[in-house]
This record gives structure tokens, sequence and C-alpha cells, in this order.
């Protein structure tokens, strides 16, 4: 499972992204009983032919990148005194410059690591072919087939390898709709992904929790879940 998220019974509220994950379900059952949606949400976006916009809702994307190469501008200046405060001027400015040379090597190094960096954030609209994400520099279609790998990693995260135009790309998605991603590429592109096999997209005991605050599954899972 992708982790705890049933603390204190039903004390936890209901939320957005509860909604979300159950309506997730549904779909998926309705996709896994060769039920495939002929209406669906209405777009600012055109959509292709037969293509069904599934659900929308905001995003951030996290990519797995360096953002420099380790190189650095060194400071450096000529420098010359004489007498005691010449001498004194002198050894303060080879001083900084030291200071700020060990600084900007220091941070140089840190960005070419390779790590989480917070990328961009918009609209994520899931269909029954792709995505789509609308930033503010513009709109940005992705089908099944440019995806090579993902994974649920936590409630509502998950992680996705992929090839876009402008080459391969390593995201952290963020969204309400990070499950509902994840259990349709997979049933697309990887049907025997093990978390889609033993339904371990959804959070640690979830089912049970949303059925016992009166959310049931509405309809059954592929492996025996409970409507």
């Amino acid at each position: 499972m992708t982790g705890e998220l049933i603390a204190g019974g039903g004390d936890r509220p209901w939320t957005d992204a509860d909604s979300a994950l159950w309506h997730t379900a549904r779909i998926l059952a309705a996709v896994e009983s060769g039920v495939v949606p002929d209406a669906g949400i209405r777009t600012l976006f055109p959509l292709q032919d037969g293509e069904v916009a599934l659900a929308q809702g905001a995003y951030t994307v996290d990519s797995l990148r360096a953002i420099g190469d380790g190189s650095y501008q060194r400071t450096g200046s000529f420098a010359f005194g004489v007498g005691v405060i010449g001498l004194a001027v002198t050894a303060g400015t080879l001083a900084a410059n030291a200071s700020r040379n060990n600084a900007a090597r220091a941070q140089a190094m840190a960005d070419a690591q390779v790590m989480w960096r917070p990328d961009h954030a918009g609209m994520l609209t899931v269909t029954d072919l792709g995505f789509v994400i609308v930033t503010g520099t513009g709109t940005f279609r992705w089908d099944w087939g440019s995806i090579d790998l993902m994974q649920v990693v936590d409630f509502n995260t998950v992680v996705l390898q992929g090839r876009s135009d402008r080459g391969p790309v390593t995201w952290r998605i963020y969204s309400h709709w990070s499950e509902l991603l994840f259990v349709l590429w997979a049933r697309a592109r990887h049907p025997g992904h093990p978390q889609l096999a033993e339904r371990a997209w959804l959070p640690e005991r979830w089912e049970a929790w949303a059925a016992w605050v009166g959310h049931p599954l509405p309809l059954s899972l592929e492996g025996g879940a409970q409507s």
C-alpha cells in the first residue's frame, strides 16, 4: 500500500482528496468492466476525436534534475598596499575574495547535484487517452505511450518517467488525481504493474475506512474490492 492514512479511526474528515480517490476507484471499475465513459467534463482546450476528459484539478511538479554543471565564475582582483593600513586592506580584500569564491564553489556543487527541484504548477486534466497540463506558458499534452514508468509513492503523489519534446524527464506529480493518472496509465501500458495488480495504489486501510465513514466503493474492483 502507499502509506498509512487512517489515524484516529473515523475522526479524520472526508476530504476532496478522498472524493477524488473514490471517483478513481469508480472509473477504474468501469474501465475494467469494459465501459468507457461517453461523456465527461468540459475543457477549455480541444480534445481528440473520441477522447473523454474524466477529471480536472490543480497540480504541482518537481523534476529530478541538476540546475548547474559545477562551474562558477571565480572572483579575483589585484590588491597591493604598503604600510600597516595598506597591508590590512590587502589582507581584507583577499579574505573577502576567498570567502566569495568558497561560497560560489559550494553553490555550484549544490546546483550540480541531481535532486528533486520545484518545476511547474497549473491545471491537470486526465482523459481516457492521457493527460493535459495547462501552465502559465502553454498547454501540453501527454499520451500514455509517452510514459515509460509510473509509481504511486504517497497519497496523491506519483513519480513518472517519460519522453517529452525536450527529452527524457522524471517528474513527481502532486494532485488529487495522481492515482487516476496511475491506474489509467497502468491499464493502458502495464496491466501487470504490481501496484495495480495488488491494488497497492490505495492507501493503507483506506478502502475499509471509506466504507466505515459512509463512502463504500461504488463498484467491485478487479481482485475483490467490495461494493
